[in-house]
């Protein structure tokens, strides 16, 4: 597909979008190799426009190949929020996410320019889509410490426990998704609320297109495993080399995403370079893969019962 169609269609649709909504937000989203970040670099020569990451590793600073930053020259030009605001071993939660980007959001369209949020995290975007009103929890280290210890202790005996407190959230969570749990958990622990009573959806809070890149599996995957070979080329490994010896613990929230973990385990000998390429490229489909599964839960709910004020525009690529 060549790219300036798409570029013709994005601009065509966004015109027609922005001509019945003065305070309008484009969400430019899918999974990776699909032209995302490009596009909106593109489309700054036609609109006034901000960018607003919704990735969930860019918040982090000195992470940058994996998380596939926009460069700073381009951030020169074209403002980008939300990247580089906290260090790896500091939390950032969806609340507070949804929090600074709509104060964000006000800002830019009270400079007469508009917000456009690049998507990467879903649940970043759900809190924008679905305007959640979200329970004010911060984070409580002491409590996930003494919950990480009685999981390992006994494996599965949190997504139990959360059962118990919280089917409904329970249900959607794999037993294994321990950084979740233990999340849910706080916020019932902390607020005597559970995280289902505390999310109530709310109508959007400005007008959003919601402009979907479409690209087959069989594609992105050959994408992904090309892109791969290239981060490697970038000194992926040296990047992490070097958050480590500046003691950045494994441990970390920030270094559980799957491309540093692996590294990780390939700087502590537990296998060879080929393997770590091998468990990549696996595990980087198997992420893709969950993501077109979240895409098309996103397109049964446009199909079945449109949210108002939302625009949908699906672009196969």
């Amino acid at each position: 597909m060549d790219f300036s169609s798409i570029l013709e269609d994005a601009k065509k649709t966004i015109n027609s979008f922005k001509e019945n909504n003065p305070d309008w937000v484009v969400v430019i989203w899918w999974a990776t190799a699909t032209w995302k970040s490009r596009l909106s670099v593109e489309l700054s020569q036609f609109f006034p426009m901000e960018v607003i990451s919704s990735d969930s590793r860019q918040i982090f600073r000195k992470m940058d190949i994996w998380t596939d930053k926009i460069s700073s020259e381009i951030r020169a030009k074209i403002p980008h929020h939300q990247i580089d605001i906290v260090d790896p071993d500091q939390t950032y939660t969806a609340w507070e996410w949804k929090d600074d980007s709509e104060k964000i959001i006000d800002d830019i369209l009270v400079r007469w320019k508009f917000p456009f949020i690049v998507w990467w995290t879903w649940l970043y975007i759900d809190t924008i889509y679905r305007n959640y009103s979200m329970p004010e929890c911060s984070p409580h280290y002491d409590l996930r410490a003494e919950l990480e210890e009685k999981e390992k202790k006994n494996p599965g005996i949190l997504h139990q426990e959360l059962m118990k407190v919280d089917p409904e959230e329970a249900a959607k969570l794999h037993p294994n998704s321990i950084r979740y749990i233990i999340r849910a958990l706080e916020i019932f622990y902390v607020t005597w609320k559970t995280k289902t009573e505390g999310y109530i959806q709310q109508p959007v809070r400005h007008p959003l297109l919601m402009l979907w890149l479409w690209r087959d599996k069989e594609t992105t995957n050959q994408l992904i495993n090309a892109r791969i070979k290239e981060m490697f080329k970038m000194w992926l490994v040296d990047e992490v080399d070097a958050l480590l010896k500046e003691w950045y613990s494994p441990s970390l929230q920030s270094m559980q995403w799957i491309w540093y973990k692996e590294v990780v385990r390939y700087l502590q000998w537990e296998y060879n370079y080929e393997k770590m390429e091998e468990y990549l490229k696996r595990d980087t489909h198997h992420l893709a893969k969950k993501q077109r599964t979240w895409f098309r839960r996103y397109i049964a709910e446009w199909i079945q019962s449109p949210k108002e004020n939302v625009m949908y525009k699906v672009r196969d690529l």
